[in-house]
């Protein structure tokens, strides 16, 4: 949510010790006979291989309990070491309809391969693709900081080489949606021309990687909502009319504001078709919700509605008898009730004609991640102790409780070791109904 991966000069470390446990895939050949996935953006509407397609999507991140990604293996468990990992969490996706992930790690220095290989993540997006049967999308990553770019110099150097790397490994493997570069960086420098000139040289290196394998990448950004009347998301607005955004295909808005992402007088649908019209000239990119969702946790019926971060309390296992006015969780609802709310929103703007702008969008998040909140051994509620009543469908912002699943100790991950067993949420379940209750593209969610 509002943290994104740390990284350290470990980053480029030789890792040899699980490096040596993966051989990067020598031969340059085609992944698959029908060659990479062609998304396009066509005003508001997406296009996967020339079809109407609707983001069914998820946020990927599987740090597990007592890890956190500023340590080996830096958020990328991508790779053959970790199949006990993604390979039951994919098939507990695909099962839900989920049709498109998106990544919080990736390591080009460790796991890019040559152009066209896919490097160490080979393994991972052909079980993603699955020969085109269901296939999971993905939409790759690797970490950058905005004060970086802004400064330029050896570090820019370094995020352009990694998504060069990156990108040109990748960008021909059918089970590749596109690249997100940047997520929630740009706060403290979207004022700053000399962060503008420097991100657009980011976006048009990827870009480019990307033409010199033949294929025209996919490539988003995702900002926090800071939107206000006075100031309509800076990044979008200062971004655009820098004129360096020519390659960027959409924005992403990491959005928490209730179950109706805002509604009536607030819709953050008809501030962005506002935004992006009020530009000279006018201007069409699609809105993607870059993160979406609630926490599962709460807090004990008799400290409910205080600002307090513990203890926690799941919020599955609290009667719906007990949910409502004049009742001990009076603000709550059941996460199925929140999310099948969220989505039911999300689809009614895709079906909305000409004041459609959304095409879908990431749950925040597959499992808990515990780090998220300062303590990766144990689920602590905050960093925000607030209560914010109807924002969340328990009333708080639990950075280490947005999982749709459970988070599992780090010592059950690697090899020799079984696949790994999450607990399943009554999120995951609202999930596979509504996600499965459309097609595998959801093209036909569109109404225009």
């Amino acid at each position: 949510m509002t943290s994104s991966f740390l990284k350290t000069p470990l980053r480029f470390a030789k890792f040899t010790s699980l490096i040596a446990t993966v051989v990067l895939t020598a031969a340059v050949a085609s992944n698959n006979a029908r060659g990479a996935t062609v998304v396009r953006a066509h005003g508001y509407v997406l296009q996967l291989n020339g079809e109407p397609f609707v983001i069914k999507g998820m946020n990927y991140s599987p740090v597990p309990i007592r890890a956190e990604p500023r340590y080996i293996p830096y958020g990328d468990y991508f790779i053959p070491y970790y199949a006990n990992v993604w390979k039951p969490d994919l098939d507990k996706i695909r099962e839900a309809g989920i049709n498109v992930i998106k990544l919080y790690g990736g390591n080009p220095d460790l796991n890019a391969g040559a152009p066209g290989t896919a490097g160490n993540w080979k393994d991972f997006l052909d079980y993603c693709y699955n020969g085109g049967n269901r296939p999971v999308y993905v939409v790759m990553f690797s970490y950058t900081q905005g004060g970086v770019i802004k400064d330029g110099g050896t570090g820019l150097d370094n995020y352009i080489r990694q998504y060069d790397e990156l990108v040109k490994s990748t960008v021909k493997h059918p089970a590749i949606f596109g690249y997100a570069i940047g997520n929630e960086i740009f706060d403290s420098v979207s004022q700053s021309t000399q962060f503008w000139i420097n991100f657009g040289k980011l976006i048009d290196a990827a870009h480019g990687a990307g033409v010199s394998q033949g294929e025209n990448p996919f490539l988003i950004t995702a900002i926090t909502d800071d939107y206000t009347p006075q100031n309509t998301w800076p990044a979008i607005k200062l971004g655009e009319q820098s004129g360096k955004m020519k390659n960027l295909d959409a924005w992403g808005i990491n959005v928490y504001r209730g179950s109706e992402f805002g509604g009536a007088g607030n819709s953050v649908f008809t501030q962005y078709a506002a935004l992006l019209q009020s530009l000279l000239p006018p201007l069409k990119k699609p809105l993607i919700f870059g993160e979406w969702g609630t926490p599962h946790t709460t807090r004990p019926s008799n400290i409910y509605g205080q600002n307090i971060t513990a203890p926690v309390r799941n919020l599955d296992d609290v009667p719906e008898s007990d949910m409502g006015a004049g009742r001990p969780y009076f603000a709550a609802v059941p996460v199925a009730t929140f999310l099948n709310t969220q989505w039911n929103t999300i689809k009614g703007n895709l079906a909305a004609g000409n004041a459609q702008v959304c095409v879908g969008g990431f749950i925040f998040d597959w499992c808990d991640e515990y780090w998220k909140s300062d303590h990766p051994n144990t689920q602590v509620g905050g960093p925000n102790q607030n209560f914010l009543g109807g924002a969340f469908a328990g009333g708080y912002a639990d950075e280490a409780g947005f999982g749709v699943t459970g988070s599992v100790d780090q010592s059950t991950y690697g090899p020799g070791k079984p696949n790994i067993s999450r607990t399943l949420f009554k999120g995951y379940d609202a999930v596979k109904a509504f996600y499965n209750a459309s097609s595998q593209s959801g093209g036909e969610l569109y109404h225009r």
